[in-house]
């Protein structure tokens, strides 16, 4: 589970069409992709668990993040970053 959220994280990072996001923005975002692709793939959730799993995703994206993003202030930062090194 944790390459699948490592890769929509990925792809989410360097995703030009949101550009003013906030880490939280961006990891609850991340993670309600995640939890919609797990359900999609008829991942059955024992009922009741469903938050906690979503709690779960949340703290793996967020682990994730921190490690992509090291080095920056923010997922601001990163970004302006990545788009100035694709420019030059």
């Amino acid at each position: 589970m944790k390459a699948l959220i490592a890769h929509i994280v990925e792809e989410e990072l360097h995703a030009p069409l949101i550009s003013h996001e906030t880490n939280e923005e961006f990891i609850t975002r991340v993670s309600i992709i995640c939890l919609n692709d797990i359900t999609d793939a008829n991942t059955i959730l024992p009922q009741g668990f469903t938050l906690d799993v979503l709690k779960e995703i949340e703290f793996e994206v967020t682990e994730i993040l921190r490690k992509k993003i090291y080095g920056h202030y923010n997922l601001n930062s990163f970004r302006q970053n990545f788009i100035r090194s694709r420019v030059l």
